[in-house]
């Protein structure tokens, strides 16, 4: 087993409130899962109130319109951080609203399920529908729940400015998530033990820990015989208002980098484009990089019209962005110091280079979290990250020649 010890960014984030970002007038709010007709509820021409359903997916996250208006296309378009699916383009008009009822009948923990499947609430660290990510943990018997508040990413502060402002309803929320779970211990992870003293009454968890701080955290707890999981604050707190009848329609998101004049937290309604975002904080003309996510897993952004997603945690503009050109692997190891699951990315990508692939050299493949820790330190360039995806692929279809 490799020295783990991953890597440390310099933190740029927002420190600043949550902000409210005004609604533009036309908004194209995403609807994954719904490639399936029926799945597609919002037509072209129909007048939908707030909150009024646009898309219910069978295997993912309904999609809820977050202003009244009028539906004047619904396409198919790529979407940062969830690929090619089809979008409702609304157009702002009226006050209309659907009224909210509370989650009522059957026993807490199914109430706490449809409450969540309903509202259309993403799980901004997985960006894994709620209800789903809430099946896995109690299939999984987690014992302890934590509000995920780390921040390791360079530029994101989303996580802490949510706790900051809604900590009742995150911890409401991580409350009913534990109920369904059945998770008998519930906290607040963050990354230093300094942050602690802002959230009296909660059990903290610290990382204290370089990229990935999640997973040196999480594997951390597991020595220690704890099964534990981190649930996104913004998660939590919706689910804390689907109880009382809310769909999830607004995230919050930092826009931050060197190419924005301030760095702000925002709260944004679904369907908000990159472009609406990065104005509001004065985004340079000499930008040259804009990606959505955070700066090892993010995507990179061409067509700033595109929409964020709810689940996206930061949008960050740079000037002039580190750029690698792939050379040969020079056997360094770093890759291998820094994965936090034990693999060895420079022996898959020698592996895959040879005509047949020794099974016996993609051991582990199936354990890699998608940190992309390995592709950030490599110093020749190499996608080592999309390598041990690729290996884990191969190794599930046993197709190795």
């Amino acid at each position: 087993m490799p020295f783990l010890r991953g890597y440390r960014f310099e933190y740029h984030g927002a420190d600043g409130p949550i902000e409210d970002l005004p609604i533009p007038e036309t908004l194209c709010v995403p609807m994954p899962g719904a490639e399936e007709s029926y799945a597609r509820i919002a037509a072209q021409g129909d007048l939908v109130a707030a909150g009024q359903v646009l898309s219910a997916p069978k295997y993912a996250a309904a999609a809820h319109a977050p202003v009244s208006g009028v539906v004047e296309a619904v396409e198919f378009r790529q979407i940062p951080g969830c690929g090619h699916v089809w979008a409702a383009v609304l157009r702002r008009e009226g006050s209309r609203a659907v009224r909210t009822k509370a989650v009522t009948g059957g026993g807490l923990e199914e109430r706490v399920l449809c409450a969540a499947a309903e509202a259309g609430i993403v799980d901004e660290i997985t960006g894994r529908p709620l209800y789903q990510e809430l099946y896995r943990l109690r299939r999984r018997e987690v014992s302890l729940l934590l509000a995920c508040g780390i921040e390791d990413d360079p530029w994101c502060s989303s996580a802490r400015a949510v706790l900051r402002e809604r900590l009742g309803d995150v911890g409401e929320g991580l409350r009913l998530a534990a109920s369904f779970c059945g998770a008998e211990e519930l906290g607040i992870a963050l990354s230093t033990r300094e942050e602690a003293a802002a959230y009296p009454g909660f059990r903290v968890e610290t990382a204290n820990a370089p990229y990935p701080a999640k997973a040196f955290l999480l594997r951390r707890l597991r020595k220690s015989g704890v099964s534990a999981s981190l649930i996104g604050p913004q998660a939590l707190a919706a689910l804390c208002r689907a109880m009382k009848g809310e769909a999830q329609t607004f995230g919050v998101a930092t826009v931050a980098g060197d190419a924005v004049r301030t760095a702000k937290n925002l709260r944004f309604p679904a369907g908000t484009s990159v472009r609406e975002l990065l104005s509001r904080c004065g985004l340079s003309e000499d930008a040259s990089l804009v990606y959505v996510g955070p700066a090892a897993q993010g995507s990179a952004v061409t067509d700033l019209d595109a929409p964020v997603p709810l689940h996206a945690r930061c949008v960050t503009a740079l000037l002039h962005p580190q750029r690698k050109r792939a050379v040969a692997c020079i056997g360094c190891g770093r890759c291998a110091r820094v994965c936090p699951q034990g693999i060895l990315p420079w022996e898959i990508h020698e592996a895959l280079r040879k005509s047949s692939v020794d099974p016996f050299l993609l051991l582990g493949v199936q354990n890699c979290i998608n940190c992309a820790a390995c592709t950030a330190v490599c110093p020749a360039g190499l996608p080592l990250s999309a390598e041990v995806a690729r290996a884990a692929a191969i190794r599930k279809s046993g197709d190795f020649f």
